[in-house]
């Protein structure tokens, strides 16, 4: 008698494993080009977030990448339940959920290393070198535009103590300078790290005693806004620098903030040792 030979069926949970890893990488693909698009491409994610401008909500890569993360979760749960099938029903599909694995490892490392990186630090996306009386941000045509129509609230005094234990080498940055110098010093370091100056407010004397400067950077890989506000003002011997940082639709900016003060403080301690 001749032996047929029946195959199983491949598991059609492997076969959508494997399609919503590809799908999942492709999305982040596009979060990172929407991200950072410029130009026509600029203004078509401008269309498709229903902008009347020429640029994208600044948050539309972060949108993508978070759906790019809930597609991966769905590929793992399909190639989890591929492998049940597998093993009660014989099915085949091994190789397309290994393909499915091989391919959502290549999403993990930035969500990795940004967890890596971050520690465990608190659910603040706010902070300032002086919780008590923070610096406050400009509401001028010019420092609204250039934050995108985006002015970030009060600062939440409640979260002042978690902020202290969390970040406690945030402090306040004393230099031993003239106020002028200082303000100089200052603009200097804010345009040596890239930070985008959207306006100025400089000391005039016992009328006007505080400078103060508005600015804008951006996360490296999503393009996210964080809104910067320094004050500078007159201490007892000193001129004492001031910075808040706030990130944009983040209830966490994984310690975005405190690292970017850090870099002010180096940045303003190296020209006070210099000067």
């Amino acid at each position: 008698m001749r032996r047929v030979n029946v195959e199983e069926p491949v598991s059609r949970l492997a076969i959508l494993s494997t399609k919503f890893a590809k799908l999942a990488l492709l999305l982040a693909a596009l979060a990172l080009v929407a991200a950072h698009s410029r130009g026509a491409l600029a203004r078509f994610f401008a269309i498709l977030t229903l902008q009347p401008s020429a640029t994208p909500d600044p948050g539309v890569g972060l949108f993508i990448f978070v759906t790019a993360l809930s597609v991966a979760l769905v590929a793992v749960g399909l190639a989890l339940g591929a492998l049940a099938s597998i093993w009660i029903k014989g099915r085949r599909g091994v190789g397309k959920i290994i393909a499915t694995f091989l391919l959502l490892a290549l999403l993990a490392p930035y969500p990795a290393f940004l967890i890596y990186t971050a520690g465990s630090p608190p659910w603040l996306a706010d902070i300032s070198t002086d919780v008590e009386d923070p610096p406050a941000f400009l509401t001028s045509p010019d420092a609204v535009a250039g934050r995108g129509g985006w002015t970030p609230g009060p600062l939440d005094a409640a979260r002042g103590e978690e902020q202290l234990a969390a970040y406690p080498d945030v402090k306040t940055i004393a230099l031993d300078m003239e106020m002028d110098e200082a303000f100089k010093a200052t603009r200097e370091a804010v345009l040596q790290l890239r930070w985008k100056i959207l306006e100025e407010v400089r000391p005039g004397g016992p009328k006007r005693p505080e400078g103060h400067i508005e600015a804008l950077a951006h996360s490296p890989a999503l393009n996210l806004p964080v809104a910067i506000a320094i004050r500078i003002r007159p201490g007892e011997d000193e001129t004492r620098v001031d910075m808040r940082a706030v990130t944009r639709y983040l209830r966490n900016d994984l310690g975005a903030g405190a690292k970017l003060i850090g870099k002010l403080s180096d940045s303003l301690e190296e020209k006070d040792e210099a000067n």
